[in-house]
């Protein structure tokens, strides 16, 4: 094709647009899009919470198949999991490698989602020339430093389109873990209570990662008990809807099912500020909370320091992952025993992607996949 169609988004409004086919040159790759994932990111851009140039090429959880690659890509990028080239499927990061060059690379260069000079697919302007940055096109440029993942076969395009929100989830879990020398009740390890805020598609994936964690029980809350049925397929043990206790009787139903003290971790994927105050007051006395659903400002709460100094609690935040967080993701995807096909709930065609956006997020929807070669 010498013209590709792509998606942008900017508040409330979607277009359809015609780009050219871009050349690769010597360091960049062509991907034909296979499948998408839409993101509650790409919700919240649609909506105007987030601060971009607009309009973006949209799309970063995506896995495709090369359709071109400049000869010297491989040894521009990170490749992992083998060697490609045209027609294997792989799955890119959104974001590109760190500059190298900035504070947070030079000092903390472990969090590489720090550095703020990387682009970041899906979030990039559309005016960027060769435009087509994002995965709800037929086709995705990805230029240098890039992170590319190839897929293992026996891995389908819908579940290795879950890659990215799978890197999320087991990322929010890993960061509940006990760091350096472990000692005896701290932190995430086989046998321990945790509680889950939210049943979207993050918190139904760090149920999938908990549970393939070996962690003992798995308590899950929700306003929908759709969602929380699902959560429960998903390996979740005990569900708590919260249209039918307030947030007390859910802190007792919590307390009742882990000796009266609360759950050694609470992961907050809601991304409701009121959840992370109920969370805060769910974990036990030196326990773990997690944050990983305010990727976007989404209010604020009044906040006691004392209720952390009292508790001895960790309080940890997500940004993203390393990008070998999806390693772990795909091995996830590929040896988990839950029906993670079930929560790929619609399939649209990119000339759809509007109506997707707009499903995503509704009571009865967990995921919603974009296929642009419907």
């Amino acid at each position: 094709m010498s013209t590709i169609t792509a998606a942008t988004l900017a508040p409330d409004v979607v277009e359809l647009r015609q780009f050219p086919r871009p050349d690769v040159g010597p360091t960049g790759m062509l991907i034909e899009v296979l499948s998408a994932g839409i993101c509650g990111s790409d919700k919240h851009m649609y909506q105007g919470h987030a601060k971009l140039q607009f309009p973006v090429a949209a799309g970063h959880e995506m896995v495709g198949r090369v359709a071109a690659m400049g000869d010297q890509f491989e040894t521009s990028s990170r490749i992992v999991g083998g060697p490609v080239q045209v027609g294997d499927r792989v799955t890119i990061t959104p974001s590109t490698q760190g500059c190298r060059q900035c504070w947070f690379c030079s000092h903390v260069p472990h969090k590489p989602s720090l550095c703020p000079n990387r682009l970041i697919y899906g979030f990039t302007p559309v005016s960027k020339s060769p435009h087509l940055y994002g995965a709800f096109s037929q086709m995705m440029y990805v230029g240098p430093k890039s992170n590319v993942f190839k897929i293992p076969d026996d891995l389908s395009d819908e579940r290795a389109a879950m890659t990215e929100p799978m890197a999320v989830a087991s990322r929010a879990v890993e960061r509940a873990m006990g760091g350096g020398i472990p000692h005896i009740g701290e932190g995430l390890s086989v046998g321990k209570r945790v509680a889950v805020l939210g049943a979207g598609p993050i918190g139904q994936l760090v149920v999938v990662a908990l549970r393939h964690a070996g962690v003992g029980t798995i308590m899950v809350s929700d306003i929908s008990e759709h969602r929380l049925q699902m959560a429960r397929r998903m390996g979740a043990d005990i569900t708590l809807c919260i249209k039918d206790m307030d947030a007390s009787q859910r802190l007792e139903a919590v307390r009742e099912a882990t000796d009266g003290v609360g759950p050694d971790v609470v992961i907050e994927a809601a991304g409701v500020p009121a959840a992370f105050e109920e969370g805060l007051a769910m974990v036990r006395r030196g326990g773990r909370l997690v944050e990983v659903g305010h990727f976007f400002e989404n209010g604020t709460i009044a906040l006691s320091p004392h209720t952390i100094c009292h508790k001895e609690a960790d309080v940890l935040g997500v940004w993203a992952y390393p990008p070998m967080q999806f390693e772990t993701a795909l091995y996830l995807l590929s040896h988990s025993s839950a029906p993670l096909d079930d929560l790929m709930t619609t399939t649209l065609p990119l000339a759809e992607f509007e109506q997707g956006v707009r499903l995503t997020g509704n009571e009865q929807v967990i995921k919603v996949m974009i296929n642009p070669q419907l």
